[in-house]
């Protein structure tokens, strides 16, 4: 039964995404950010597919007038659902790695919704993909990140990547962190199948002053809370 369940989401995923792009094509003409509106429908449609139920704690802590470097940890696909749909009233970017774009119908869909690719093997490509963030925000985004670069397969904070700190401390905008949890349980990594009616929650910690530290010493910092509030020890070397 999951089965057919799971096989049914990724045509659906495909068919949302075929047809939102294409009805969003006018907002190119006229819209500061392409595709927002179809973006915030796409998450919430396939979110009602997979009976998603987010609880959020901390938005209070996040001022709207604010462009900040949100940083977070990372599960599972379904992480950028979840986002999306809560940040419906915020104008902001993705950042995340290339090989994501690549992937069937999701990887289009991730360029229509405004997603910066990452390159993380060729340092000069990847240093332009963060010039293109910062410009962003100087423009009025905030730009979301996940500084692991990837989904984690055990639920655990993996290493850190410099980049996203480079780019706070660059920018000196406010670095916002937050905890997801129980994406996983619904889209896991590395599985065709999906699975309905689970519950996610985001929390978002208190935003920190990116200025005034070194990159790895404001990396260690941004760890350091985020392990706290996940309750983990910390098994990883980072700032590759």
């Amino acid at each position: 039964m999951i089965f057919i369940y799971s096989f049914f989401f990724w045509i659906y995923l495909a068919l949302v995404t075929a047809v939102l792009v294409i009805l969003g094509i006018p907002s190119v003409f006229f819209s500061k950010q392409p595709y927002k509106l179809m973006s915030r429908i796409w998450a919430k449609m396939l979110l009602l597919y997979l009976g998603i139920r987010v609880k959020t704690e901390g938005l209070e802590k996040l001022d709207k007038n604010t462009y900040y470097v949100f940083m977070g940890n990372h599960l599972s696909y379904a992480d950028i659902f979840v986002l999306l749909h809560v940040f419906s009233d915020r104008l902001f970017l993705f950042m995340a790695k290339k090989e994501l774009f690549k992937i069937p119908f999701f990887g289009f869909a991730l360029k229509k919704i405004g997603m910066i690719p990452i390159e993380r093997e060729d340092r000069k490509d990847g240093l332009k993909s963060l010039l293109s963030a910062a410009k962003k925000i100087s423009e009025g985004y905030s730009v979301l990140l996940f500084p692991e670069g990837t989904r984690s397969s055990d639920g655990k904070l993996g290493s850190f990547k410099r980049g996203a700190f480079v780019l706070a401390g660059r920018t000196g905008n406010k670095i916002a962190p937050f905890i997801i949890s129980g994406t996983s349980s619904a889209v896991p990594k590395h599985s065709f199948r999906v699975y309905p009616f689970k519950k996610v929650h985001l929390k978002f910690l208190e935003p920190m002053d990116s200025g005034g530290m070194k990159d790895r010493e404001l990396l260690e910092h941004v760890r350091g809370v985020m392990l706290n509030e996940l309750g983990q020890k910390d098994n990883f070397s980072s700032g590759e």
